[in-house]
């Protein structure tokens, strides 16, 4: 694991890419075969919901995987450079970074609004199809501002998350900060957990989403010692295997686990403990079991770090974002219109294939036009940390009286000094 350090962690880029992956399953089960999903049908015999197997269609449950992946993907580095400068620019590039993508896809929803394309208007804000609803207009205001800020997610239910991501990325940033200059790891753990239920708590409703990015610091932090973890632990090999498996079957029940229907079947014996928040902190636990494992797992690290791995990571968030209007709008009335003529058992699976093709279609430009995005504003940040840093060495050299010859340090070497 000591090579880690040095190359890409593309096994994240294909964690990534799988979670995106469970939330098309989801959503088209709820769309197209909704007695097989279950939520709405949970007495249902066929109904996924009811065992542990709708941990691969659980929606809610790769959410929780994105946020705690965020919080190590957009620290680790900084951390482990013990660069304080990248967070902060990281932090000031958070919502830009975000917001073309965001903006693009609900103008894309609401001219299918315009179009007519939606037919089940129960997925939408209650004035989006208003007549005189300035459609365009909204979904912009919407896209660029409201989505981020206030959780408004009128014309594309998916993005509900990106309120959550954003806030909990800034928590996820200060908290990245504290660890940086905690150079004892125990001291940087309890720092981090202090942060983290703080976060949870003092955040209000939705404090735990906030707080899985906060997870996924510390998951960080952990990760930049894992040399010296895995020498402490090295007393629990001969158990590696059990507990491996152990964890897995933990992930695999926890992500099963639906707060949105009533607990029957496999899950019955969670009536008792059925609340608002359990369903979060359930799956919040096993996103963080879920990414130690891709970390320190090999076999599992090895399974998912194959050549598909850096193709899952580029279309993630763009399949994330269009998926759903791709769904409602193309894909819903067409399988309507086959399922009628042709049956369930062939609708089902040609609209299955038509979505992932239609996904993919309109995911790539969006992903091209991310990673310009994503260079444009490294470019910015790294212009303007230049010209800080430039700023503060001709601060500190006009307060500085050159110094003689002989002296142990020259004038012209301060900026050598400065930087180290």
């Amino acid at each position: 694991m000591s090579e880690a350090g040095s190359r890409k962690l593309m096994e994240l880029e294909a964690l990534r890419g799988v979670a995106a992956v469970i939330v098309l399953f989801h959503h088209f089960l709820l769309v197209v075969a909704p007695r097989l999903h279950g939520r709405n049908f949970p007495d249902d015999p066929i109904a996924m919901v009811r065992t542990p197997l709708f941990a691969l269609v659980n929606g809610s449950a790769a959410v929780a995987i994105f946020f705690v992946l965020s919080g190590f993907v957009l620290t680790f580095r900084a951390m482990e450079k013990r660069d304080w400068s990248k967070l902060l620019a990281g932090a000031a590039k958070r919502w830009p970074r975000l917001v073309p993508l965001v903006a693009i896809v609900n103008i894309l929803s609401a001219m299918f609004v315009m179009l007519g394309l939606y037919h089940d208007h129960s997925w939408f804000g209650a004035g989006v199809f208003k007549p005189a609803t300035p459609v365009i207009g909204s979904a912009l205001i919407e896209g660029v501002f409201s989505t981020f800020f206030t959780g408004s997610t009128d014309f594309n239910a998916a993005l509900w998350t990106m309120h959550y991501e954003l806030f909990g990325s800034f928590a996820a940033y200060a908290t990245g900060l504290l660890l940086i200059f905690q150079k004892s790891f125990p001291r940087a753990m309890v720092t981090g957990t202090i942060a983290l239920l703080l976060t949870a708590t003092l955040t209000g409703e939705g404090g735990i989403y906030y707080a899985m990015l906060v997870a996924g610091v510390l998951i960080a932090r952990i990760y930049m010692e894992r040399d010296t973890a895995a020498s402490a632990l090295a007393f629990m090999s001969p158990w590696r295997v059990p507990i491996v498996l152990g964890a897995v079957g933990l992930v695999v029940v926890l992500c099963g686990y639906d707060g949105y229907s009533k607990p029957v079947g496999f899950y019955a014996f969670m009536v008792p403990f059925a609340s608002p928040t359990t369903e979060p902190l359930l799956h919040g636990i096993a996103a963080v079991a879920i990414l130690v494992l891709v970390l320190f797992c090999d076999p599992i690290r090895r399974s998912l770090a194959g050549p598909i791995a850096a193709l899952l990571g580029r279309l993630s968030f763009p399949v994330y974002l269009v998926h759903l209007p791709v769904l409602l709008g193309l894909v819903s009335p067409i399988h309507a219109g086959m399922a009628a003529r042709f049956g369930s058992m062939v609708a089902a699976p040609a609209a299955f294939v038509l979505f992932i093709a239609l996904t993919l279609i309109a995911a790539y430009p969006l992903a091209r036009l991310d990673e310009w995005w994503i260079r444009r504003l490294r470019d910015i940040a790294s212009l303007v940390i230049a010209r800080l840093r430039h700023a503060r060495w001709r601060s500190v050299t006009a307060a500085t009286p050159t110094m003689r010859t002989g002296d142990e340090t020259s004038r012209t070497d301060w900026p050598q000094v400065i930087e180290k």
